[in-house]
C-alpha cells in the first residue's frame, strides 16, 4: 500500500462526472465535503447512479488491503489456525508495542471520556436507525463470553436475528407449514411465538420444550432477563438470537421481517402450489436476506456516507473485484459499533416519552401501542449524537459493584485486544496522519482532557478514544476514520453475500416471484409499508430533524 494517502472521494466522484459528461463547480477539500445538489439530479439516471455507486463502493472496499488479513486474535503472528478458523477473530493492524500498552492511561479514565455531561441531539438520525444499527451489528459482532479473542458469528449477513445461528435453532422457529416461521396473532397483529413457560408459583422460568437449545436458557433467563420482572418476561419472543427481545428495536425489526417472511411465503406458496414446506422456506430465506442486504447498502450505508445520492448495491460487482474475499469479522470492527453515544435520554415528548426503563426488555410495549405507532416515534424522535462526553450514564456506571458497566466492557475489550494508535489507523486506511490535537478537534475542552491523558503527542492517542474525538460536520454522524472502517467493512461483508453472486442471482433461486419482490423494494420503509396495519400512516425513516428543528 502507498505511504501517500489516497486522494478524497470528494474529488474521485466529480472527476467521474466529468468523464460522463457532467460539470460541477469545485468542491471543498477532504472525503467529508459533499456533493452539490446536482447531484441527485444526476444519479436519477439509472447508468450514472450504478456508475457513481460503483466508484463510492471501491473507494470504500479499498480503502485498506482487502482480506484475507495476515493477523488475528489467535496470535500476534500469523498463523495457520488463525487463518483458517473463522471461531478466531480478525484483526487490521499488529498489537501495539509494550511500551505503547505501558503508557496509556488508566481504564477508568478512559471510560469517563464517555460519559454524559448533557445531551447532544444527532442533527439528522433518528431513533429507529439507531434501533437498527444495534439489531443489525448484533447479528455478526458475537464476541465468545468465554474467550475474547473468538468470536459466535455466522461471518455473514444471513437474518439469523430471526432465522437462528444454525440448523437446529432454524428447524424450531420454522412452523412447518408452507414455508412459514413461526408466529402468533395478538389483537390481530402477527408477532412471533412466546419463548418462555406460563408462570407457575414457586417454579423456575424455562424455555417451552419446543425450543428447547434455542439459545443459552439460563443466560437469557438470569442475566438478559435479570430484573425485567415477571410481566415483561411473560411477553418474550422466540427468536434467532439471545439478545432479540433486550430492547424494543430488537423487537421491531424481528417482527417486521418475521411478517415479511411469512407475506413472502403465502406469496410463493399461491404462486407454487406444488412446492413443499422446505423449498418454499428456503427461497423464501433467500429472498429475505436480499432484501436485508440491499436496505444496508442503500438505506443505511447512504445514511452515514458523506454523499446523499441514491445509492446502488450494484450488481455482481463483487465477483470482479479483489475485495471478493470469505468475510471475517474484525476485532476493530467488533469496537468501532459501540454507538453507545447514540442513545438519547429519551424517545418521544408528552405522554408517550419513552426513557430507557421503557425501551428495555419491554416486548408487552410493543404489543400495547402497536408496531406502526412505535415504528413512527423512534423515526419521528432524534437520536444522539456520536462522539465522546455523549454516553448516557445507565451505560457507562455500573448498576451494581460487580457489575461493570457496557462501556467498562469495551474498554477492557480493546485493551486487552492491544490495539494499534489512532494514527496507525488513520494510515492504514490511507488518511493522513493526525499532527496534533488541534488537527483532530477544534473542542478546547475534548484536548484539554485527551492531552492530560495522552500527552502531548496525538500519536499516543488510543484507537477507540480516538475514532469518536475526531470532529466532524453537522451534514455527517461521525468523523472520516470512522466512517471509513464501517463503509469498508459494510460494503466488503455485503456485497460478497453469495446470494448476489451472478451464478446464483436468478429466478432459480428466488422465484420469478420472489426477484420480482427484490427488485420493486426501493427502500426499508416499503417493507415497513407491507406491514403495517396502516401503511400510509406508519413513517419509517433513517433521517430525522434534531429537537426544535
Amino acid at each position: 500500500m502507498s505511504d501517500q494517502p489516497r486522494p478524497p472521494l470528494a474529488e474521485s466522484l466529480p472527476r467521474l462526472a466529468r468523464r460522463l459528461g457532467a460539470s460541477y463547480p469545485r468542491l471543498g477539500p477532504g472525503p467529508t465535503s459533499r456533493l452539490p445538489g446536482v447531484l441527485g439530479r444526476f444519479t436519477s439516471v439509472p447508468a450514472l447512479r450504478r456508475a457513481a455507486s460503483a466508484t463510492f463502493i471501491n473507494y470504500y472496499a479499498y480503502a485498506t488491503p482487502p482480506r484475507p488479513r495476515a493477523l488475528t486474535m489467535h496470535a500476534d503472528y500469523t498463523t495457520w489456525t488463525g487463518l483458517n478458523d473463522a471461531q478466531y477473530t480478525g484483526r487490521h493492524l499488529p498489537p501495539a508495542t509494550p511500551e505503547e500498552v505501558a503508557a496509556w492511561p488508566d481504564e477508568k479514565d478512559v471510560v469517563a471520556l464517555f460519559r454524559r455531561e448533557r445531551e447532544i441531539p444527532s442533527t439528522d438520525t433518528s431513533v429507529w436507525f439507531m434501533f437498527f444499527a444495534q439489531w443489525f451489528t448484533d447479528s455478526f459482532l458475537r464476541t465468545s463470553r468465554e474467550d475474547f479473542r473468538r468470536n459466535t458469528s455466522t461471518q455473514n449477513i444471513d437474518l439469523c436475528q430471526i432465522y437462528g445461528l444454525g440448523p437446529r435453532q432454524t428447524r424450531m422457529l420454522r412452523s412447518g407449514h408452507g414455508g412459514r416461521l413461526k408466529s402468533q396473532l395478538i389483537d390481530g397483529e402477527e408477532f412471533p411465538t412466546y419463548l418462555l413457560t406460563d408462570r407457575v408459583a414457586g417454579e423456575p422460568r424455562r424455555f417451552r420444550p419446543e425450543f428447547e437449545g434455542l439459545h443459552d436458557e439460563r443466560f437469557v433467563i438470569d442475566t438478559i432477563l435479570g430484573g425485567a420482572g415477571d410481566e415483561r418476561s411473560d411477553q418474550v419472543f422466540a427468536v434467532g438470537l439471545e439478545h432479540g427481545n433486550a430492547t424494543i428495536g430488537n423487537t421491531l425489526f424481528n417482527v417486521l421481517f418475521l411478517r415479511e417472511h411469512n407475506r413472502v411465503a403465502g406469496l410463493l406458496a399461491g404462486a407454487h402450489p406444488d412446492w413443499d414446506d422446505d423449498r418454499l422456506f428456503e427461497t423464501t430465506r433467500n429472498v429475505l436476506i436480499v432484501l436485508l442486504l440491499k436496505v444496508v447498502v442503500e438505506d443505511y450505508i447512504r445514511h452515514i456516507g458523506p454523499f446523499d445520492f441514491a445509492l446502488e448495491a450494484v450488481p455482481f460487482i463483487a465477483d470482479k473485484e479483489r475485495w471478493n474475499r470469505p468475510n471475517r469479522i474484525a476485532i476493530e470492527f467488533n469496537l468501532l459499533y459501540r454507538w453507545h453515544s447514540l442513545v438519547p435520554e429519551s424517545i418521544g415528548t408528552g405522554d408517550a416519552r419513552l426513557r430507557p426503563s421503557d425501551f428495555l426488555n419491554n416486548n408487552a410495549l410493543v404489543v400495547d401501542r402497536g408496531f406502526d405507532a412505535l415504528v413512527t416515534q423512534c423515526s419521528q424522535s432524534p437520536a444522539a449524537k456520536i462522539g465522546l462526553f455523549n454516553t448516557p450514564t445507565f451505560l457507562v456506571d455500573r448498576s451494581r459493584p460487580d457489575h461493570p458497566s457496557l462501556e467498562e466492557r469495551t474498554v477492557a475489550l480493546m485493551r486487552k485486544a492491544r490495539l494499534a494508535s489512532y494514527n496507525d489507523y488513520r494510515a492504514s486506511y490511507g488518511l493522513r496522519r493526525m499532527r496534533s490535537y488541534e488537527d483532530l478537534t477544534s473542542d478546547a475542552v475534548v484536548r484539554e482532557r485527551l492531552q492530560a491523558l495522552y500527552g502531548p503527542d496525538i500519536d499516543a492517542l488510543e484507537w477507540y478514544v480516538g475514532i469518536f474525538a475526531e470532529e466532524y460536520p453537522d451534514y455527517l454522524m461521525m468523523g472520516d476514520l470512522l466512517m471509513t472502517m464501517v463503509a469498508n467493512d459494510a460494503f466488503t461483508q455485503a456485497l460478497t453475500n453469495p446470494l448476489l453472486a451472478r451464478s446464483v442471482f436468478n429466478a432459480a433461486t428466488f422465484s420469478a416471484e420472489g426477484l420480482e419482490v427484490i427488485t420493486g423494494t426501493a427502500s426499508l420503509a416499503d417493507i415497513v409499508a407491507r406491514n403495517a396495519g396502516r401503511p400510509d400512516d406508519v413513517v419509517a425513516t433513517f433521517t430525522c430533524a434534531p429537537r426544535g428543528g
